[in-house]
């Protein structure tokens, strides 16, 4: 009946958007505020080249997300944390799209084979990866490129190639860290298109993937920062003491945590059913991508997310044939998928009534606010961008959204000197938080206003000698429980800066 194909279509595009309301419970990511603060400045003032938001003065800049900031912060000024929140959604409906197009090609339009495949690359990714941040929008233009360069493999047809450079040129000027991952899908398609029967390669037309390829490359170049855009991920990843102090940026362990367990499972799996299955169908351009994300996942936890994209593609091609026969066992599967459906509808009902208010709200972290309010009272709006606001890594961009310029943020890459061409900040950050440089001779570096510091960094009990120049102007409710985090404001007393009543 028709209208159960549709039904199976609805469920399996509701499921993964009740996934990612599970996993991430309709929250923003925190580093949506510092993109927002970019966004602001950009909007406003246009592109920048030396860094707007921090107190550090003469900081290189290459703001390699200047495009999507500017479109994020615009549809945030518009339509607040739930804009943002729907945005994401929409470009993750566009993400599984995509997953469920590809899978169709290689399937030979096998539907619930490319559906299954669909629903679950896009819940292993929900965990971590499906968050408001310009990877989204990397993630989609990637596999619009796979499936453009799987249309030309089968089809021989090269019309649809010449969308690539302008994917190119989009991805650059969107999100450009991620730029670097369409030459290496390309060039596993150059690769794979040298036949070679003892290599497994398959053999196609390559000079028009070459002249792809060099099309990708000049269109990099069309963006406001030059080569600097295109190479900032190799001067931005490497750095040990950001590999040892940023969640996203540490080696992929399994029993880290429940979810590697599970990711390490789904890899597993997927070697053996393709190692058991068609192996003539099974192509050399799909290895290289799968073993090369792997490779960087090991590395770095981020990543994992380009290799769960990949990951069960190939299964689409290799398995086609995959079909449910006998009626007992559809009807077993017609009640699995009719009951999972339930379950996602009451995810996508429940998780909104209980969060919307505070979205509406536009609250970040309760005690975040709480600390920034205290600021606000304490410092006239004219002068927030000239006090030197101490601040970590984790809260400086919502304080920069709020108007503040902070010691440090999230933007990791414009705090060392690789990148900025003055100093190495963020190490010096790292020092600090292991005890490797001395509180005091931090402070009197900077000699700040006031400092935001939460309960686990080194400033939150000050040093005995510094108990006179500072005094506490807010305290998070010592009865915190110990998975959250407590703040505590210090003003330094020699600030003559006040908010006029």
């Amino acid at each position: 009946m028709k209208w159960l194909k549709w039904l199976k279509y609805l469920i399996a595009f509701l499921v993964p958007v009740a996934g990612v309301m599970a996993c991430n419970g309709m929250t923003i990511d925190n580093d949506s505020w510092y993109v927002l603060a970019e966004g602001r400045e950009i909007v406003e003032n246009g592109i920048y080249y030396e860094d707007q938001l921090s107190m550090h003065e003469g900081l290189s800049v290459t703001v390699q997300n200047y495009g999507f900031a500017a479109i994020f912060y615009l549809i945030y000024a518009a339509f607040g944390q739930v804009g943002v929140y729907v945005a994401m959604l929409l470009l993750n409906l566009l993400l599984c799209f995509l997953i469920y197009k590809i899978c169709m090609l290689m399937s030979q339009k096998n539907v619930n084979l490319s559906l299954l495949i669909m629903v679950l690359t896009d819940l292993l990714l929900a965990r971590w990866f499906v968050v408001t941040r310009a990877q989204m929008v990397s993630y989609c233009i990637m596999m619009a490129v796979i499936y453009l360069l799987e249309l030309y493999v089968r089809s021989g047809k090269t019309k649809q190639l010449w969308w690539i450079p302008i994917l190119s040129l989009l991805q650059i000027n969107l999100h450009a860290s991620l730029w670097p991952m369409l030459l290496f899908v390309t060039l596993a398609y150059i690769i794979d298109s040298i036949r070679c029967k003892k290599l497994h390669l398959q053999g196609y037309r390559t000079a028009p993937l070459i002249g792809v390829l060099i099309g990708t490359i000049i269109t990099g170049f069309i963006n406001p920062y030059g080569i600097k855009m295109m190479t900032l991920m190799l001067t931005s990843y490497g750095v040990p003491e950001a590999n040892d102090f940023i969640v996203e940026l540490h080696a992929f362990s399994v029993f880290n945590d429940n979810f590697n367990i599970l990711l390490f499972a789904m890899i597993a799996l997927t070697m053996m059913l393709l190692i058991y299955g068609r192996k003539d169908r099974i192509r050399m351009r799909w290895l290289i991508m799968i073993f090369g994300f792997l490779a960087l996942g090991l590395n770095t936890m981020k990543g994992m997310s380009n290799l769960i994209l990949v990951l069960m593609l190939p299964l689409a091609e290799v398995y086609q044939n995959l079909a449910i026969r006998r009626e007992k066992y559809r009807k077993i599967c017609w009640m699995a998928v009719s009951q999972i459906g339930v379950l996602a509808m009451c995810i996508i009902i429940i998780v909104p009534i209980v969060r919307l208010p505070e979205m509406i709200e536009g609250s970040n972290d309760d005690e975040t606010v709480k600390a920034i309010d205290v600021l606000d009272r304490e410092v006239d709006e004219s002068k927030r961008k000239t006090v030197k606001v101490y601040t970590g890594f984790n809260i400086g961009g919502y304080i920069e959204y709020r108007g503040y310029k902070p010691y440090i943020d999230p933007r990791m890459e414009v705090f060392i000197k690789a990148n900025n061409g003055k100093e190495d900040i963020f190490q010096e950050y790292y020092k600090l938080e292991n005890g490797d440089l001395d509180a005091g001779e931090f402070l009197d570096k900077y000699s700040f206003d006031y400092l935001v510091v939460e309960s686990h960094e080194k400033l939150y009990d000050l040093p005995n000698e510094y108990a006179d120049e500072f005094e506490k102007i807010y305290e998070t409710d010592a009865n915190f429980d110990e998975n959250e985090h407590g703040i505590r404001v210090y003003k330094n007393i020699n600030v003559p800066i006040v908010a006029e009543m």
